[in-house]
């Protein structure tokens, strides 16, 4: 199943609310995101302007990937009623192969997410008492 969380996606002054994948094998020393072509068009980044053109290792095998790291994003958790549970500045990575916004490690801690199962797609927030369980969105 994974776990999914309703995430907000801010650049400059476009927005894009949407379920996002947490992908513990995305690991980075940064605070990147990737997304797809579509949420990149409806935060003004498609097609890109400024970017670096990497070539990065996936379970699918290696791809050529857009990163834009130079421009001012934020991420924001959005609980089940969209407000926000937590936020922090991103880095957006286009990558034209997939069809769901990935979260890495780095902003998976970030955003103060705790898995507390994959399989069934439960997770809680850093806030919330430690009996509380989220469901994947």
């Amino acid at each position: 199943m994974g776990v999914r969380v309703r995430v907000r996606i801010t650049c400059r002054d476009m927005s894009s609310e949407t379920v996002a994948l947490l992908n513990s094998g995305f690991e980075s020393s940064e605070p990147d995101i990737a997304v797809p072509i579509a949420v990149a068009r409806d935060l003004g980044l498609w097609p890109p302007q400024s970017f670096e053109l990497e070539t990065v290792s996936t379970a699918g095998g290696d791809v050529q990937v857009f990163y834009i790291g130079n421009e001012p994003c934020t991420i924001e958790l959005l609980d089940e009623h969209g407000r926000p549970l937590d936020s922090a500045r991103c880095k957006i990575i286009i990558d034209p192969h997939l069809d769901e916004t990935l979260l890495s490690d780095y902003i998976i801690d970030e955003l103060g997410i705790t898995v507390i199962s994959f399989r069934r797609g439960l997770w809680r927030h850093r806030s919330d008492p430690p009996d509380s369980v989220r469901h994947s969105a």
